[in-house]
Order: C-alpha cells, then sequence, then structure tokens
C-alpha cells in the first residue's frame, strides 16, 4: 500500500499511479486517523493510501533484543521492527504485562558491522496485542550510533 507524507501544515500530495496526476490536499481530519484512504482519480484510477504524519524517519528493521519491565518484575524477548531517533516499534515474542506509560530498558545489537549494542529507557505510548510503540526517554546518549544507522 502507498504511504504519503504530510508536511508540518497537515498538506500532502496525493499521485495517482496510473497517470501521475497530481493533487495537493489539507489532511489535518486524518491526524489522528490509522485508516487505509481510497481516492478516485480524474481519469477513473481507483487507489488506496495511507497518511504518514511522523516527522522523524523510522527505519523498518527486524533485529531481536529484549526489554526489561523493572517495576514488574518482567522481561522478555522481542524483535524490534523499526527504529527512529525519537522512538522504536517491537513486538513481544510471548504475551505480555506490559501497559501505557510503563517504563521500560530494551536492548538489541544493530545489524551493521559494529553489532553495536543499544540500551534505552523508553516510555511505552501504544500497544496492540503484542506490538509496542514507545518513545525515548532520553535521546543524547546514542544519537551517533543510531543515526548513522538510521542513514543507510
Amino acid at each position: 500500500m502507498k504511504k504519503i507524507y504530510a508536511d508540518n501544515t497537515h498538506r500532502a500530495t496525493i499521485i495517482c499511479p496510473k497517470c501521475g496526476f497530481e493533487k495537493i490536499v489539507d489532511v489535518t481530519e486524518f491526524k489522528d486517523s490509522q485508516k487505509r484512504l481510497k481516492a478516485k482519480c480524474k481519469c477513473g484510477e481507483t487507489y488506496r493510501f495511507t497518511i504518514e504524519f511522523r516527522t522523524k524517519y523510522r527505519k523498518d528493521v527486524r533485529l531481536p533484543g529484549e526489554y526489561i519491565a523493572k517495576k514488574k518484575g518482567e522481561k522478555g524477548d522481542i524483535i524490534i521492527r523499526e527504529l527512529s531517533l525519537t522512538g522504536i516499534r517491537f513486538e513481544s515474542l510471548k504475551p505480555h504485562q506490559i501497559s501505557t506509560d510503563d517504563t521500560l530498558e530494551v536492548k538489541f545489537k544493530l545489524d551493521n558491522p559494529l553489532k553495536k549494542e543499544i540500551r534505552k529507557l523508553v516510555k511505552v505510548i501504544w500497544i496492540k496485542d503484542r506490538i509496542v510503540g514507545a518513545h525515548y526517554m532520553e535521546t543524547k546518549f546514542y544519537e551517533k550510533d543510531l543515526g548513522f544507522y538510521l542513514k543507510k
């Protein structure tokens, strides 16, 4: 599915995949929606897309790691699915007791030649079954390592 990126004024350029017709639209009403949207071009083509409002680039990855929820005495194996300079999305390999606003320590190794281990404290923002989205609580310590990794 095609992903359309909104700018900081909540405008996005939608391009027909068949004829290339471009239209700039205000997408403010879709900011809090995760829906797949549908458009119909003047050429008759109908196509689906999603709108991305993130301001930081996220890299799709598949990195093994683990989380520790010290207050709950829980830990588990995870697969990191997305990384950015400000946040992370991961999947727990087993059911968990993680809740929104929990503080976790996550650790994983980058899959670059240096195999740098990353340890971050994160605050859980959202949960959908075994998928967890979180923001880093501190953003300075590994920015250099993550920054270089995310550029590749």
